[in-house]
């Protein structure tokens, strides 16, 4: 399995922890200006420092590496940017069937979808 395929997943975990931690100092009455914001960089710094601690990652590799990021972190911002496009894409597909859902759990589907999508794709580009 290459990098950029399980970066892609930590990325996506990364903000999945990230937006459940927000709503969980929402629900304590915790407001902080640019919450989500400063979750997901406290987290993605976190995993960076695990993944750099455990040599998971060597930012001077450049072998292992795309446009010159390291895949794990060129994987883990681009599942990132997936999930902050789930919501356009959940609206978009609601309007074509009426402001409504087509199925329990729509968001969830759509999300692991595109994850799975770009996963494959990766795995048979780089194959």
């Amino acid at each position: 399995m290459d990098d950029t395929i399980i970066g892609l997943w930590i990325g996506a975990f990364i903000f999945s922890v990230a937006v459940l931690f927000t709503n969980f100092l929402i629900r304590k009455k915790i407001k902080i200006p640019f919450q989500l914001f400063f979750a997901i960089l406290s987290f993605y710094l976190m995993m960076i420092a695990i993944l750099l601690f455990t040599n998971s990652i060597n930012p001077l590799n450049q072998y292992n590496s795309v446009f010159g990021i390291n895949k794990i972190i060129f994987g883990m911002i681009l599942g990132t940017l997936i999930l902050l496009a789930v919501p356009k894409l959940n609206e978009f597909i609601k309007k074509q069937n009426e402001e409504k859902v087509f199925f329990s759990h729509q968001k969830v589907a759509v999300a692991v979808g595109l994850l799975l999508i770009v996963s494959s794709a990766f795995y048979f580009l780089i194959k």
